[in-house]
């Protein structure tokens, strides 16, 4: 399966016309100017590719921050993504609005 980074590097470019160069892991959705409807767009298309569903919290979260929850996620291992959340033990989350 491909690893989430590269998955929503790819998404990001060919959906969302992004060029690959600003996606660093480091980046967030706001510096990289993911609006909250592609947001919610980004994570349908995540959530159905990689078999997981994404909760509804919301955060600021970089895109490898992001990845590695997803990661975590996939892996069984939900909590694996904490570690790298900005804001204590929430959950990384990409979430705009509820859908």
């Amino acid at each position: 399966m491909e690893p989430a980074y590269d998955l929503m590097a790819r998404l990001l470019t060919e959906h969302f016309g992004i060029p690959e160069e600003e996606i660093t892991p480091d980046a967030t959705f706001e510096q990289l100017e993911v609006d909250s409807l592609a947001r919610v767009e980004l994570i349908t298309m995540l959530e159905d590719r990689l078999h997981v569903t994404l909760p509804e919290e919301h955060g600021d979260a970089t895109v490898g921050e992001a990845a590695a929850y997803l990661d975590g996620l996939v892996a069984g291992r939900p909590d694996r993504g904490r570690a790298a959340a900005p804001a204590g033990d929430q959950p990384v989350a990409m979430a705009g609005p509820a859908r």
